[in-house]
């Protein structure tokens, strides 16, 4: 016979209503499935948390090395006002033997156009007429290519420019350096000054500072020759190279061709810089120490998490499970940030161990102030 209680679905013991078999089982399903959401929501939390700090830390270490690069620009643009600076006072004073190298230098750490208008005033000053003609004729090249805004602040500069060079065509002086007629030597190296003339250098009337000029011709086996010329103003001259004479050298007496010489007037260049790759390189190398500060620091409080909640690689709770997966994913960011920041750093100290000197007339460039002058727009450098 069927009992009361089974037939109303309540326990003999409590009589209370009985759990229901299918029930039982839905209800299971249910809780299962809202413990599945609950670890997936936490795990999508938790990796959104991970990726703002993450992305938090990228930004804060592009904001740093963009502030350092911004640093780098201001000291160039410093030194460039230095030397222009100095440049302008040693013009002023009729020192240009000083004067415009230092200007010239200012000109390629930061090209502005009024730069190169007093550069090419200063050359026409010294008398160095064919290099003004260059910086007249470049001045008013980059003055085509500006906007009206930029053209209005020139002022009278362009039709100085203009006027200067209408009247330096005629006057500077030309060189010719040709070939003698037959077999020219193969490998033979032709220079005038500090220049190297080939193709259609050769035979071809090149404008030149007055002045004296050294031609010199290197063979293959180390021997040269050199021809010196004089030209004056308008003067226009041809020089045919003239071979080494003499026996070839032997082996065993073979002494290493001579440097050609650099003409007394070659402005000396300014030294290469490393200063902003070392800055990139420091920054780049702070940076990666940031990421792998923030990945760490992430990476031991999810391991603890995991700890608290595993055994081994058996885990009681998704959230544990969880814990423990992006522990492993941030020590391995950490593990490349550290590397990374590691190159960057030791490629800034290579780059600072390597750093070419300054050059005597930059470091006494700096202790000038800028003070502008009217010297029909050479006052500055815009």
């Amino acid at each position: 016979m069927i009992s009361r209680y089974h037939a109303d679905g309540l326990s003999a013991q409590g009589g209370c209503p009985g759990p229901d078999p299918g029930e039982a089982r839905v209800g299971t399903g249910t809780a299962h499935a809202d413990r599945g959401a609950a670890g997936l929501d936490w795990s999508f939390t938790m990796k959104r948390a991970l990726f703002s700090r993450v992305a938090s830390a990228a930004a804060a270490a592009v904001a740093f090395a963009t502030l350092l690069w911004t640093g780098v620009d201001a000291r160039a643009d410093t030194d460039a006002q230095a030397q222009f600076d100095y440049g302008l006072s040693e013009m002023t004073a009729g020192r240009f033997a000083t004067g415009c190298p230092a200007l010239e230098m200012s000109f390629r750490a930061d090209p502005r156009p009024g730069t190169l208008f007093t550069l090419a005033e200063c050359q026409l000053k010294w008398g160095r007429t064919a290099s003004a003609l260059a910086s007249y004729e470049q001045y008013l090249a980059v003055y085509e290519r500006m906007s009206s805004d930029q053209k209005a602040k020139q002022g009278q500069r362009p039709s100085i420019a203009a006027s200067q060079r209408g009247e330096l065509v005629p006057t500077v002086p030309r060189l010719t350096v040709s070939l003698p007629a037959g077999d020219w030597p193969a490998a033979a190296v032709v220079m005038r000054d500090s220049m190297t003339l080939a193709g259609p250098l050769l035979g071809e009337a090149i404008a030149v500072d007055p002045g004296d000029h050294v031609v010199v011709v290197t063979l293959a086996d180390g021997r040269s020759k050199q021809q010196h010329v004089t030209l004056a103003n308008g003067e226009r001259r041809v020089v045919v190279v003239e071979l080494p004479s003499g026996p070839e050298p032997s082996a065993a007496v073979a002494s290493p061709p001579q440097a050609p010489p650099v003409a007394p007037a070659a402005m000396a260049a300014e030294p290469s810089s490393h200063r902003v790759w070392i800055v990139v390189s420091a920054g780049l190398g702070v940076a990666g120490l940031a990421v792998a500060g923030v990945t760490g620091g992430l990476a031991l409080a999810d391991r603890s998490t995991a700890s608290s909640d595993c055994t081994g690689a058996v885990c009681r709770t998704q959230a544990g499970a969880d814990a423990g997966n992006t522990a492993r994913t941030l020590a391995n960011v950490e593990t490349g940030a550290i590397v990374f920041a590691g190159t960057a750093l030791v490629a800034a100290a290579i780059l600072w161990l390597t750093e070419p000197s300054a050059h005597a007339s930059t470091a006494s460039a700096r202790g000038f102030s800028f003070s502008p002058l009217d010297l029909g727009g050479m006052g500055a450098r815009w």
